[in-house]
Parts: structure tokens; sequence; C-alpha cells
């Protein structure tokens, strides 16, 4: 079966008593076809499927193209989770899945143009992929200080690959070899 193609729109994250909440427009071959909420208070993902035709239509591709997946591994962010006889087990694949992972490619999206435009004055470090990471930021352009404070540079970044490159984290930019400067 194919996949329609699908984005989320409008996307604003928010926070909420157990966590962080979401609100965001489910857009399903170039149709608005949904709201999705999830109000940060713990529980499950809301999507409210517009009223007209066309947003049922395309919510019906959506929920049959997902029920048309494979069973996926178990895992509640700890880890896969396995029976009494260490077998992985599996579970249904659901709209609420899919509708997430579109919410966190969109976010994962976000945080790299945003760390793009800071890798132009900064020197970012932490764990590929992580939640977090760290920054050292200079006033001027990390290209400028290249040509003009090249010695000092190359100093700051070994110094955070000795004193900060430890269980995982990494120097993040990607503009440095660029500058000349290797990592």
């Amino acid at each position: 079966m194919k996949e329609p193609k699908c984005e989320v729109k409008k996307v604003k994250f928010h926070e909420g008593h157990e966590g962080t909440g979401v609100n965001a427009d489910l857009w399903i071959n170039g149709v608005n076809c949904a709201h999705v909420l999830d109000d940060g208070n713990g529980g499950c993902l809301d999507i409210y499927t517009n009223p007209d035709a066309k947003s049922k239509a395309n919510m019906k591709l959506l929920t049959d193209f997902v029920d048309s997946l494979p069973e996926k591994p178990l895992d509640f962010g700890h880890g896969v989770i396995k029976d009494e006889q260490g077998n992985v087990r599996m579970d249904k694949t659901t709209l609420e899945d899919y509708v997430n992972e579109l919410l966190y490619a969109y976010d994962r999206k976000q945080t790299q143009k945003k760390m793009q435009k800071q890798m132009l004055n900064s020197i970012l470090f932490g764990v590929p992929n992580g939640m977090s990471y760290k920054m050292i930021t200079y006033k001027v352009p990390l290209s400028v200080l290249a040509e003009s404070h090249r010695p000092f540079l190359i100093k700051k970044i070994m110094e955070i690959k000795v004193n900060e490159c430890k269980n995982g984290v990494q120097i993040l930019n990607t503009n440095l070899e660029a500058l000349g400067l290797e990592i």
C-alpha cells in the first residue's frame, strides 16, 4: 500500500503539567485533514478529523496505510520490552504513533535549522541526536575568528575535545572543516 504524503504544519509546542504538549495541523495529500492536540497532561495524542469529505477520505487512506504497517518492537522509551522467555514483544503501529513520528521529524528539522544558524558564531557540543547540547558563543562569526585568531580557536576546540568529549559527547559543528579547522 502506498504511503500518503503527510506533514504537520502550524506546529506549536508548549509546556503542560506532565511534559511537553503540542498543537498542529495534519496535512494529507495537500489537504488540511485534522487538528492534532496533546495538552501535555499525560495521556494520548488527540486527532480531530475535519468534517469535510476530502479530509475524511484522506484520513481513511492514512488509517488504512498505518493498519498495513508491520508490527514494531514494543518500547516505552527505556529500551525494548521482552517477555519472560527473552523474546522481544511486538506492538501494532497506531495512527498516534505515526503522527508522533511526524512531529518528532518536524522538531528534529527545526532543531537542525537552529543549530546550523548557531554554528556560525558558536562551537556546539553534545551527544548527537541528544536532548540537549552546550555551546560557546562568540560575538563575531567563527569564519572571522578562523582568519584572525586561528591559534586561539584551535586551542579552544582542543580544550573542548579533552574536557567535554566523554560519554558520547562530540563537537557538533559541521562547518569547522570548511573553515580549515579539524575536529
